[in-house]
């Protein structure tokens, strides 16, 4: 006889889809609101939410759940996502206001595989971040180079300037450590505002990008219904995402990842065991550069490029 207080198979799947139906309502209808008190309304109730489903238990099982299914909570959250995107096809704002939270998402992942792998400080992804946006800014509007090559010359940019800060980083610690990324944030942000070539403070306008003959600046009709030009920058936004999502994901469970992790938690420990930590410290804080320089180029594209 089976015992019904025990999980089926089929239930991490149920709560999993659940949840991702209920939060993309729940998103639907904080993007969709526009009064502050509905906004502040559903704010409490998130809040409520939080505090009921700790209460019952609700937030373990849907980690459990997600935890026991990787696969499938990823494949929701992308649907999601696109549902999301699907849903606001016409609003320009908030194709706008998505695609800003995916490039930053990904900025995000940068900055994991720097802090949370290898735990190299950096404070200066805004910067690197921009140095991504001058790079395509710059290559889009005085080059033919393919806009898709621009992207990748963009991380790329980010990672070589970058590797100005190695040195100073490797040799500090704490405080330290972040007062000379902080610094090259704050001296990045002055070398734009007074730089006339670059555009200054008014920052540089550029053309939209194009990839396989598409403009992603120009808007289409689509079964009868004016599509914002944003949707494609959104859903370029969340290939971007995913495929570094995938990518950091990927390095964590091999041994790249491991390594970084001994390190991260213990240098002496690491050296010990015939790791070399500088080597390690540069490659993450190489390719952290490269991945936030390399969403830095996508948000330059519906976006003036400047040094705010």
């Amino acid at each position: 006889m089976k015992n019904p207080s025990r999980p089926t198979k089929s239930q991490p799947l149920v709560v999993l889809i659940s949840a991702a139906i209920a939060l993309t309502l729940y998103l639907w209808m904080f993007l969709h609101t526009e009064s502050q008190i509905g906004i502040a309304a559903l704010l409490c109730g998130a809040v409520l939410a939080v505090i009921v489903s700790r209460r019952f238990g609700t937030t373990q099982l849907l980690e459990q759940s997600a935890a026991s299914r990787p696969t499938a909570s990823n494949l929701l959250a992308i649907g999601s996502a696109l549902v999301l995107i699907a849903v606001f096809y016409d609003s320009h704002f908030t194709l706008l206001m998505l695609c800003g939270v995916m490039l930053y998402a990904t900025t995000c992942l940068g900055l994991t595989l720097q802090f949370g792998y290898s735990g190299v400080t950096n404070f200066a992804s805004a910067a690197f971040f921009g140095v991504g946006s001058y790079a395509t800014a710059v290559l889009a509007a005085h080059t033919v180079i393919p806009h898709l090559l621009i992207l990748l010359i963009s991380g790329l940019s980010a990672a070589l300037i970058g590797s100005l800060l190695i040195l100073p980083v490797l040799r500090t610690r704490g405080h330290y450590a972040a007062l000379v990324t902080i610094a090259f944030g704050i001296l990045f942000k002055t070398f734009i505002e007074v730089n006339d070539v670059l555009g200054g403070p008014q920052g540089l306008r550029v053309p939209g990008m194009e990839l396989f003959g598409f403009n992603f600046n120009q808007g289409f009709m689509l079964f009868g219904l004016e599509i914002s030009f944003y949707l494609a920058y959104s859903i370029l936004s969340l290939i971007t995402f995913v495929t570094f999502y995938a990518i950091v994901s990927a390095l964590e469970r091999l041994w790249i990842g491991l390594s970084m992790d001994v390190i991260r938690t213990d240098e002496t420990a690491a050296a010990t065991f015939g790791l070399h930590i500088v080597r390690w410290k540069i490659v993450a804080f190489t390719l952290g550069n490269f991945i936030v320089g390399f969403a830095g180029g996508i948000r330059h594209d519906f976006w003036l490029c400047c040094a705010e």
